[in-house]
């Protein structure tokens, strides 16, 4: 079999696919569209069947009442179909963690997007259609005071996991004043 995808068009790809969860996680609406074309059929295994935009009109809702919600996407395969199409299957992992009472409640899914790629007018690789195919879904009950791991050393603020763009990573992400260093 030969693999006939460059390096660019893979790169396309996998940032597409980490845009996208990126955008869901921390509830950037333009971020997570950015991978579609604006006329993108989606099926997400018969819960919705639409275009981009109107998923995003369904799932903004379910994922504002939870604690948490994180994406990741692994093992992305890209090909070419007999028609020349780009084709990837990612593997997604999604936690979507809600509180009862002085319980979390951890929904882990595991599944697969396959997504048909096309090239855009401005020469982007762009999601023309996708499938989501729900392999597993599992729930465990957490202890409220068990959702951090490990304890923040005294006096070190720990960097703050936000669900918008107060989080810390878009710190990094947003242009920034640099310190200025006395000359030598």
């Amino acid at each position: 079999m030969v693999y006939d995808v460059t390096a660019e068009e893979r790169n396309q790809i996998s940032q597409g696919l980490y845009a996208y969860c990126r955008g869901l996680d921390r509830f950037d609406r333009e971020l997570a569209l950015s991978p579609f074309t604006a006329d993108a059929a989606l099926d997400y295994s018969g819960i919705y069947v639409g275009d981009a935009p109107g998923f995003m009109d369904w799932v903004w809702p379910f994922h504002e009442k939870l604690e948490l919600n994180v994406h990741r996407v692994a093992n992305v395969y890209i090909e070419r179909d007999p028609s020349g199409d780009l084709v990837s299957e990612s593997y997604v992992i999604s936690l979507l963690r809600r509180r009862e009472g002085d319980v979390f409640i951890d929904r882990a899914g595991y599944g697969r997007y396959i997504d048909r790629w096309t090239e855009t007018d401005g020469g982007r690789l762009a999601i023309i259609e996708r499938d989501y195919v729900n392999d597993l879904v599992t729930e465990s009950k957490n202890p409220r005071d068990g959702a951090r791991a490990v304890a923040p050393v005294d006096g070190v603020p720990p960097l703050e996991a936000r669900r918008d763009r107060k989080d810390a990573s878009y710190r990094l992400f947003t242009p920034a004043t640099l310190p200025q260093t006395a000359a030598l």
